[in-house]
């Protein structure tokens, strides 16, 4: 019995992150964060979604890759985006508002964008500006993900 424990505690993982130098993490924290990715898996259902498979109609092999590519591109930003809340949450010893004004300690992408619903950009020539103010919570998960909140505002393509 000891052995079959033993047997079923282990875990294989192969990867290439460095074991020493700036860019160094312990076996604990790589198996973490491989196995938080649950949450990825669980954001692909909807490519499963027989709603979504049978409405999607692209004849050529090159507009299903694109189409792959950003769905994963989209996948990946909508991934670190939660991660670097995590991370700040946990680095700060903070909780960021959450579902209903409650405090969260685990905030989700999904969570996050529903604070922004409201931003409305409006745009004279080359002048911008928000329509109302952003809300506290809204500046709050922008501070935490280091973005400014100019960036509606200031921006130098058209």
């Amino acid at each position: 019995m000891a052995r079959m424990e033993e047997e079923a505690g282990c875990f294989v993982l192969l990867t290439n992150v460095p074991t020493a130098g700036d860019l160094a993490h312990s076996a604990r924290d790589i198996l973490t964060v491989y196995k938080d990715q649950h949450g990825t898996e669980q954001h692909y259902g909807f490519l499963k979604d027989p709603v979504i498979v049978n409405s999607l109609f692209l004849k050529k092999p090159e507009r299903i890759e694109a189409l792959g590519f950003v769905l994963l591109l989209a996948l990946l930003l909508w991934r670190v985006m939660e991660r670097a809340m995590r991370r700040y949450v946990d680095s700060s010893s903070t909780s960021l508002p959450g579902w209903d004004k409650k405090a969260t300690e685990r905030p989700t992408s999904f969570m996050m964008v529903t604070k922004f619903a409201g931003v409305i950009v409006l745009k004279l020539g080359d002048h911008r500006q928000l329509a109302r103010p952003l809300s506290v919570v809204a500046v709050r998960y922008m501070t935490e993900l280091d973005v400014p909140v100019a960036c509606f505002t200031n921006c130098t393509s058209g």
